[in-house]
């Protein structure tokens, strides 16, 4: 007695390679997408570390030794950072501006950290801020 064989793929047998070839083409697909945004995190948080790091330099810093200034940073991880660069602008409180925080002409500072660095061609920057008073920090 002979046992006949089909020859040929049953459909259930298709659909499981039209499953794994699709799942693999969209994994490939989608793999530059995931490596850009994996490095755009990167600059981010080394940009703000960068920026913090300025924040804090300018903190442990008198009030009296905090002069009205725009400086540029020199940080030796600005290489890790495409066009990357930075800038610290101290400035005396404006009363008009910042009602909040200095209405009746207080001795405090404002203190702002800029980083700028290049994603993909496209500029990105992150800005940090603190006021600095005679009489200690605010935040």
């Amino acid at each position: 007695m002979k046992v006949a064989f089909s020859k040929g793929f049953s459909l259930i047998e298709l659909l499981l390679v039209i499953i794994i070839v699709g799942t693999s083409v969209f994994l490939l697909a989608n793999l530059p997408n995931a490596l850009n945004l994996v490095t755009k995190s990167n600059h981010i948080s080394l940009a703000r570390e960068i920026a913090a790091k300025q924040i804090e330099d300018k903190r442990s810093l008198s009030y009296a030794n905090l002069v009205s200034d725009n400086s540029s940073i020199t940080d030796s991880r600005f290489s890790l950072l495409p066009s990357g660069s930075g800038t610290v602008v101290v400035a005396d409180c404006d009363p008009v501006a910042n009602q909040q925080f200095c209405p009746n002409s207080e001795h405090i500072k404002i203190v702002t950290v800029i980083v700028n660095w290049k994603d993909n061609n496209k500029s990105q920057t992150i800005s940090l801020n603190t006021f600095i008073g005679e009489g200690g920090i605010n935040q």
